[in-house]
């Protein structure tokens, strides 16, 4: 098809959908066959079997298919992801593998329910189409709930990724957090957010860490040598209840 926008490809999690167009995630998947599976590595060991994560800013599934194989057919993933041509990705790549344990919904969260914004995108034109942002006024307008809502009988893991809507999300699953104490990732950039993200995690008992990453694994799952990212780093927050604190697999540097 000449307007195909579109692609498949083998990954390390089975055969994965992704935007052609997509210059970070959709590339990464085709030059290495998986993205962040450093990341995905260090979050192993705090995904118990049968247990459920929340992944919200789930865009086309690279870490939902994870959670899925982590948690096994006895556990469940709920995937949040806003942007529509993004959730249509994620649910085909959900059904592709035959993860019958991911429950995905074209929702963003927010501290009440109604409407917010969105980044409004050319999915036909080259861009990081996984920046697209979540805000009150500017964008074109999706529903929005919140994870208090959804009344989840357990959360073992919380996965965060919504470009500056932080706290507005941190917000709307209050109620979750407190009452479940999952272990809490979230995608950080501390030139461009400010601590009141860390505070307001720290605000719920828990202890926040920070957790660099190379976005090239050398260990690619399509053993390409080529770093495409130029030695991109990427900064995230590793939030634990003191509760769970002796649970800690690795050192980390406190916030």
């Amino acid at each position: 098809m000449i307007n195909e926008i579109n692609k498949i490809t083998q990954t390390r999690y089975g055969k994965m959908l992704y935007n052609k167009n997509d210059t970070l995630v959709g590339k990464s998947l085709e030059q290495y066959g998986e993205w962040c599976q450093l990341e995905l590595e260090f979050l192993t060991p705090y995904i118990p079997y049968g247990g459920i994560c929340v992944d919200i800013g789930a865009y086309i599934g690279t870490h939902t298919l994870f959670f899925a194989e982590a948690v096994g057919r006895d556990g469940l993933v709920v995937a949040f992801e806003p942007q529509q041509p993004m959730f249509q990705l994620l649910c085909g790549n959900v059904a592709m593998n035959d993860h019958l344990n991911v429950r995905a919904f074209n929702l963003a969260l927010d501290e009440i329910s109604g409407l917010v914004h969105i980044t409004d995108i050319d999915y036909r034109e080259a861009n990081n189409f996984s920046a697209a942002a979540t805000s009150r006024y500017a964008g074109y307008p999706i529903e929005a709930r919140t994870l208090d809502d959804c009344s989840l009988p357990a959360m073992d893991l919380l996965k965060i990724d919504v470009e500056g809507f932080e706290p507005e999300v941190i917000n709307s699953a209050s109620v979750a957090i407190q009452t479940h104490q999952p272990f809490i990732y979230i995608e950080y950039q501390p030139e461009e957010q400010s601590q009141d993200i860390v505070q307001l995690i720290q605000a719920m008992n828990y202890d926040v860490y920070e957790h660099n990453i190379s976005a090239f694994n050398p260990r690619n799952f399509k053993k390409c040598p080529r770093d495409i990212f130029q030695g991109l780093t990427l900064t995230n927050l590793f939030c634990v209840p003191k509760s769970k604190e002796m649970m800690l697999d690795l050192p980390l540097k406190p916030e």
